[in-house]
């Protein structure tokens, strides 16, 4: 009865202290650890019960009885349950780990061209599906190479980490940043209208005209062209990127530090009867 109630409390605390991460992919392995060390617990207790409720228990132990092949049996199972738990969770640690790395950028921590252009995917076929808008920004940070050349590269590269600290306080929480190549990032606008687009630049352009402290004494300016466009009937996201990324470098030529909009293209320009906007 003693060494039933120590190890089932031992087999509690392993089930009860496992917290439940927050990422979906590693639940399972979570969860299985957690299940069976609460039931090796309630093992333990049943088997704890059995000899408590047991006149002979002396010579019920040293018999080899049913009831005691069965607790043996199943004490011979806990070790290798919990270690196969304990490897699931390493390892599901491992791949999300992994996973994260090749999905985000090491240096802001933004996701990366990859998984943006994964979300951008299934945003286009919910757009598709349910005939909604979708809104895509591009932004690049003006004048970056001379930042790099003035204050060295670990100032540009705190600038790039503030700028995604910046644009995800802005951004609306159904939108999707990531960095998508150098100083260039891309936010993608789910179920955004053009006149919520364009706003959402603006508010992001006014945002990202700013001084960051770099270092003591040391304030770094920096500003932000931004391209915007919208999807057209039978566009893929390539093209929304490039009409994006065109809009941008209107932008850069029209003087930087402003909002454009990409052009709409000929057949939905022909009919809604609009022109480009800029």
């Amino acid at each position: 009865m003693a060494v039933s109630l120590f190890h089932g409390i031992v087999c509690c605390a392993i089930g009860f202290g496992i917290p439940l991460p927050a990422q979906a992919r590693l639940r399972y392995a979570y969860l299985f650890t957690k299940g069976a060390a609460l039931l090796l617990a309630l093992g333990h207790l049943v088997r704890g019960l059995a000899f408590a409720f047991q006149s002979d228990v002396p010579a019920g132990f040293l018999e080899p009885t049913t009831q005691n092949l069965v607790f043996f049996a199943l004490g011979t199972l806990a070790l290798p349950g919990l270690t196969l738990g304990a490897v699931m969770m390493a390892n599901a640690r491992m791949v999300s780990d992994a996973t994260y790395a090749a999905e985000h950028d090491h240096l802001t921590g933004a996701p990366s061209r990859r998984a943006f252009f994964a979300a951008a995917e299934r945003e286009h076929a919910r757009a598709v599906r349910h005939g909604s808008e979708l809104g895509m920004l591009v932004l690049d940070v003006d004048y970056f190479k001379r930042i790099n050349d003035t204050h060295g590269h670990a100032i540009g590269d705190g600038v790039l980490r503030d700028l995604v600290r910046q644009t995800r306080d802005t951004i609306r929480t159904v939108d999707y940043c990531a960095r998508i190549g150098g100083e260039e990032f891309a936010v993608l606008l789910p179920d955004a209208s053009l006149e919520t687009a364009l706003a959402v630049a603006e508010r992001l352009r006014a945002a990202l005209d700013r001084s960051l402290r770099a270092a003591p004494g040391l304030e770094v300016a920096y500003t932000v062209s931004i391209g915007a466009a919208m999807l057209a009937e039978g566009e893929s996201v390539a093209g929304l990127l490039a009409r994006a990324d065109a809009a941008l470098y209107a932008a850069k030529a029209g003087g930087r530090n402003r909002v454009v909009s990409a052009a709409i293209p000929w057949r939905r320009q022909h009919a809604a009867g609009r022109g480009a906007f800029g």
